[in-house]
C-alpha cells in the first residue's frame, strides 16, 4: 500500500492546503490543493502537471480562476522538480537548462536520473488519494498538462474516465509512447491539444498527432513559438471556452 503523509493540513480561503505522497520508487512528491468555497454539492476536480524545468506554480493562476469557478484543484511537483526532488531522502533533482537548444538533452539526462516513464503511476497515485475526500467530485475529473506533464497525462485516461484534458504542447516520452497511443485511441475523454506554430521542441506536429489520434480529439494551433505555459494567455480564451462545452 503506498504511503500517504498528510501535512499542513490547514485549508482556508487564502492559502493552498500542501500535502505529500510517497512513491513506490521513494520520491516524495508534494501537490497543493484549493477548493471553491464550500457549498451543498461535491467540487469537480481539475489536477494540474506542469512542463519539464518548471515547477507546479506556472499553474497557479489559471488554478485560482477555476477555483472562483468552483472547482477544485490540484497543482503538483512532478518527480525531480520544486520540492518533489528527494527519493529515499537524498536529492534527485532534473538538470535544468533554460537555453531552448539544450533542453532535449537535459531532458534526456533527467530521464536517465528521475525515470519521467513513473510519473504517470505517481498521478495515479495523486488521484487515488482525491478520491478519498468526500468533498471532491471524482466523476468530474479534468486533466491539465504542459509539455512533459501533457504527455505523462495522456496514459491516465485509460485509467479514469475524465470529463476532459487539456494539452499545452503535448510531449512523448519514448517510454509512454505505445501507453499514450492506446489511451487516445481507447478513451471517450474530450481532448483539447493546444501548440504554437513554430514551437521549438516539436510540439506542432505533436499536437496534430495526437488529435487525430483521440477520439473526440481537437487541435488548436497558434501563432508563434511558445512553448507550455508560455501559451496561456493566448490559450486562455480557448480553455474557458472548451471548458464550458465539456461539463
Amino acid at each position: 500500500m503506498k504511503k500517504i503523509l498528510l501535512i499542513l493540513g490547514l485549508a482556508t480561503l487564502l492559502f493552498s492546503t500542501e500535502i505529500a505522497i510517497m512513491s513506490e520508487d521513494g520520491f516524495k512528491l508534494y501537490g497543493w490543493l484549493d477548493k471553491p468555497t464550500p457549498t451543498k454539492k461535491s467540487a469537480p476536480i481539475i489536477l494540474f502537471a506542469h512542463q519539464f524545468g518548471s515547477e507546479h506554480s506556472t499553474w497557479n493562476a489559471m488554478a485560482k480562476e477555476f477555483n472562483d469557478r468552483g472547482y477544485a484543484t490540484l497543482n503538483v511537483d512532478l518527480r525531480g522538480h520544486g520540492k518533489s526532488i528527494f527519493q529515499n531522502k537524498k536529492e534527485n533533482k532534473a538538470i535544468l537548462d533554460a537555453r531552448m537548444d539544450h533542453i532535449k538533452e537535459a531532458l534526456a539526462h533527467s530521464d536517465e536520473k528521475i525515470g519521467f516513464e513513473k510519473i504517470p503511476t505517481d498521478l495515479i497515485a495523486w488521484l487515488e488519494l482525491m478520491s478519498e475526500d468526500q468533498t471532491i467530485d471524482m466523476k468530474n475529473l479534468y486533466l491539465f498538462g504542459a509539455s512533459l506533464g501533457a504527455g505523462s497525462l495522456i496514459p491516465l485516461l485509460s485509467e479514469y474516465e475524465a470529463k476532459g484534458l487539456v494539452a499545452l504542447s503535448a510531449g512523448k516520452p519514448t517510454a509512454l509512447a505505445e501507453d499514450i497511443d492506446m489511451a487516445l485511441g481507447a478513451s471517450m475523454t474530450k481532448t483539447l491539444f493546444i501548440a504554437s506554430q513554430n514551437d521549438p521542441l516539436g510540439a506542432t506536429n505533436r499536437t496534430i498527432e495526437y488529435g487525430k489520434k483521440a477520439i473526440f480529439g481537437m487541435s488548436l494551433i497558434l501563432y508563434g513559438d511558445g512553448h507550455g505555459t508560455a501559451l496561456l494567455p493566448e490559450a486562455k480564451r480557448y480553455i474557458f471556452s472548451y471548458m464550458e462545452n465539456v461539463k
